[in-house]
């Protein structure tokens, strides 16, 4: 007659041991940012909402600081993140349950970052240019843009990235953006000035001249009115094919051969300069420069003499 009794003990004793296990949960993420409206939520394994009382816990604190299933932030602060666990207590009865894992809150500034203006602030009419907003570490599906210019209320684009097709001047002016998450508005200061203007010719330089003797160094210069991210010179003697080098073209030795007309112009993606205008090279041979040194030093003989 013992062994009834004892399988209900063992029954009793088996449903004190397996407590239900509480779980927080985290909407809208456990990563958000600063402003955004966040809701922490307990749930107990398998158990109606209504017939449990509940505990939260930060950080590992004995001190509860909300007695709600469902605990919000609105707006949430870096001062809310931390860990979080909760506690459940059946109301009226004797059951309790786990204490849950506890789930960590990251909360962050939000940082807008204007990546780039590409392929640079100040560009080229007819290029291709993208203006860009990229949010710190975060996909930029989850975001909402507005774009705006020169302080305009009117929203232009609301892409994450915006692109001119064959810019042009009308498009140069101050853009700045706005950011809206889950409702939440962030508003950013930063804006970023583009400048559209046409490829103005460059202007060939020679030194120290372009009479020069063989053996004599030449340093010719392809100058634009000022310095541009991306550019490329092409350089073209007479009528060969043209070269791409760089802006300095330094000839340490030069012979009679690189004697000659020389034209550079500069390029960015597919848009060309004009050429600069042509200078002209002339190389004198050792002879030559031997037969102007005799005439100098016959002409200083004769000098000498008649001042005699």
């Amino acid at each position: 007659w013992f062994t009834q009794p004892l399988a209900i003990y063992s029954l009793v004793d088996e449903s004190v041991i397996k407590r239900p296990k509480a779980k927080v949960s985290i909407k809208p993420d456990q990563h958000v940012f600063r402003e955004e409206t966040v809701t922490l939520r307990c749930d107990i394994d398998g158990e109606a909402a209504t017939s449990w009382m509940y505990s939260w816990y930060k950080d590992g604190s004995v001190s509860v600081f909300s007695e709600l299933q469902e605990h919000t932030f609105s707006p949430v602060t870096e001062s809310d993140a931390g860990k979080y666990s909760c506690y459940g207590a059946e109301r009226g009865g004797s059951r309790t349950s786990n204490i849950s894992d506890a789930v960590t809150l990251t909360v962050s500034v939000p940082r807008a970052v204007l990546m780039s203006i590409k392929p640079d602030q100040h560009v080229f009419r007819e290029e291709t240019v993208t203006l860009r907003c990229d949010i710190d570490g975060n996909g930029v599906t989850s975001w909402q843009y507005s774009w705006y210019k020169d302080g305009s209320d009117s929203v232009f684009s609301e892409l994450h990235e915006h692109t001119f097709s064959h810019v042009t001047e009308s498009d140069a002016g101050k853009y700045s953006y706005l950011l809206l998450k889950n409702f939440q508005t962030f508003t950013t200061h930063a804006t970023y000035d583009f400048i559209v203007t046409g490829l103005t010719q460059p202007t060939l330089t020679v030194r120290p001249q372009s009479s020069l003797f063989t053996g004599d160094s030449v340093t010719l210069r392809c100058e634009v009115d000022q310095s541009w991210d991306g550019l490329e010179f092409l350089w073209c003697k007479d009528s060969n094919t043209e070269s791409t080098e760089a802006a300095t073209k330094t000839i340490d030795s030069v012979k009679v051969s690189d004697g000659g007309e020389y034209r550079c112009r500069s390029r960015r993606g597919g848009l060309y300069t004009n050429y600069s205008e042509p200078v002209t090279l002339t190389i004198y041979g050792k002879y030559f420069a031997h037969i102007m040194n005799c005439s100098e030093n016959t002409m200083k003989i004769i000098n000498k003499t008649l001042n005699q």
